[in-house]
């Protein structure tokens, strides 16, 4: 089973959009792909309504403003947001993204949020490194910082997207039972130029600890193919391979097998 941690679809993409995302998948069999919403430019309840209509191919994760409000975000409880997003719409994971959200990753305000989805039972992905455009600073997002969350949220799965690999991202994922690394961009970037770095972080963080993901989204279907691409020319273990590509999301998703 192949199963995509981390890929969107933005709020004005058409139920067309969606068609098409989900055929590319067949095309390269991807049996499910998890869909992140960003508050608030892609709502939970939008993002729950294209979900429906490919129960068995996409999972949701839902968004929220962690601290109330930001630019942008009007103010809600999202304690109350995320509760309901599981209960009522079916959600399976929470999406944080420091920069665009305005918080930096080590800020213990987020104890609160990160306590809740451990009482749910789902994990939460943030957004890691570098941003495209203006929003935010970079050094919120810095992975670094997700050492100092594990430190404070033990029982919360986390989930770093666009994890790096070259320097302390592998190292935090062995050094932490809850913190895992997904490969949405990073990975397709850097191991076609560094032959060996792939397999480094995967010997290092550990073959249960990485997640296959690219990013992709109805207008960005070539990151499918990057990525499937720079993980199919690693030099490893077929059951490494199974663990990456789906058997760790699905055992973090409660997805069966």
């Amino acid at each position: 089973m192949i199963i995509d941690i981390h890929t969107h679809v933005w709020a004005d993409q058409t139920d067309a959009d969606v068609d098409a995302f989900v055929r590319a998948m067949d095309e390269r069999s991807i049996d499910i792909s998890a869909v992140l919403a960003i508050a608030p430019y892609v709502s939970n309840e939008g993002l729950a309504k294209q979900i429906k209509r490919y129960p068995d191919r996409l999972v949701g994760f839902a968004s929220v403003a962690p601290f109330g409000q930001t630019t942008g975000i009007p103010r809600e409880d999202p304690l109350t947001t995320l509760e309901r997003a599981v209960q009522d719409l079916g959600m399976r994971g929470l999406k944080l993204h420091p920069t665009m959200q305005g918080f930096a990753l080590d800020d213990p305000g987020l104890v609160p949020i990160m306590r809740k989805a451990a009482e749910l039972g789902i994990p939460v992905l943030f957004h890691t490194g570098p941003t495209h455009g203006r929003a935010g600073r970079i050094k919120n997002a810095m992975i670094e910082h997700i050492d100092d969350l594990a430190i404070m949220c033990p029982d919360t799965v986390i989930i770093a997207g666009h994890g790096e690999i070259f320097e302390n991202g592998p190292y935090i994922a062995a050094k932490h039972p809850n913190v895992y690394l997904d490969t949405a961009i990073t990975w397709s970037r850097v191991c076609p130029i560094f032959p060996g770095l792939g397999e480094s972080a995967i010997d290092v963080a550990g073959p249960d600890k990485i997640l296959f993901a690219t990013d992709a989204n109805p207008r960005r279907l070539e990151r499918f193919d990057s990525t499937l691409n720079a993980l199919g020319s690693l030099d490893i273990t077929e059951e490494t391979r199974s663990k990456i590509m789906g058997a760790n999301a699905a055992r973090i998703l409660g997805l069966a097998v």
